[in-house]
C-alpha cells in the first residue's frame, strides 16, 4: 500500500459540442431590476404615470425618442400627459420637431418646468393647456447659433430657411404669451433671463407651483 495515495489525474468534465466549456469565465450578466434605480428605471416609472422628462440639450435621437413617448401616450389613453423640462435647450429643428407632435396630441397637455428653460425649448409651451413652473426655474430667451458650409448658395438657402423657422416659432412664443411678435424677438437677442414669477408675468406660464412664503406656509 502506498501512502499517501496519489492524486487521481485532473479529468475535464465531459461536455458535448454546442456546450460552453464550464473552466472559462463567462461574461458578465447585466439585470435590470426596479430595486436599483437608475435613468431607464425612472424613465418607465414616470412614463407608467404619463409623464415625459425631458433633460439637457435635445439632440437627434433625444427628440425622436421624446416624439415616440409622446405620440405613444396620446394613443394609449384619454388622460392627461405631463410634460417636464428640466435645463432643457434645444436647436430649431429639435424644438419643430416636438411643437410638431404636441400640436397633434388630442389629449390635455401640462408642460411643467422644473429648471431652466433655454432657446428654442421655449417654443414648447405654446401648445399647453396647462403651463406650470417650479419656483427656482429660469427662462433664457435667445436666439439658436447656427452654421453651415459649402458653396455660397447653399449657405444662403440654408440661413433663409433657418431665418424662416426661428420665425415661426417665435410667432408661436408671441402668440401663446400675447405678447408683440418684435417684442419676443427683442427679447430673444438681447438674450434676456426670465425668473418664474416674471415668465408668468410674462405669459409664458399660467401658474408657479411649490412656492413658499418666509413663514413657512
Amino acid at each position: 500500500m502506498i501512502w499517501p495515495p496519489p492524486t487521481p489525474p485532473s479529468v475535464p468534465p465531459f461536455h458535448t459540442p454546442w456546450q460552453p466549456d464550464r473552466r472559462q469565465p463567462s461574461e458578465p450578466v447585466h439585470v435590470t431590476s426596479i430595486s436599483a434605480p437608475g435613468p431607464d428605471w425612472l424613465a418607465e416609472r414616470l412614463f407608467e404615470k404619463r409623464i415625459v422628462s425631458l433633460t439637457g440639450r435635445l439632440d437627434e435621437d433625444a427628440t425622436n425618442r421624446a416624439a415616440a413617448a409622446l405620440a405613444l401616450l396620446d394613443a394609449s389613453g384619454d388622460g392627461e400627459v405631463q410634460l417636464w423640462l428640466h435645463g432643457v435647450d434645444a436647436d430649431v429643428d429639435a424644438a419643430a420637431t416636438l411643437l410638431d407632435t404636441l400640436d397633434l396630441m388630442g389629449v390635455p397637455l401640462h408642460v411643467h418646468c422644473r429648471g431652466d428653460v433655454r432657446g428654442m425649448a421655449v417654443a414648447l409651451l405654446a401648445p399647453a393647456d396647462r403651463r406650470t413652473a417650479a419656483a427656482h426655474a429660469g427662462f433664457h430667451l435667445r436666439e439658436p447659433q447656427t452654421s453651415c458650409a459649402g458653396p455660397a448658395s447653399d449657405i444662403a438657402t440654408a440661413a433663409e430657411h433657418h431665418e424662416q423657422q426661428v420665425r415661426l416659432l417665435q410667432q408661436r412664443i408671441a402668440d401663446s404669451c400675447r405678447q408683440p411678435l418684435d417684442t419676443v424677438i427683442d427679447d430673444m437677442r438681447e438674450h434676456r433671463i426670465l425668473t418664474a414669477d416674471e415668465a408668468r408675468d410674462y405669459g409664458l406660464i399660467d401658474a408657479v407651483t411649490g412656492a413658499r412664503s418666509a413663514e413657512g406656509e
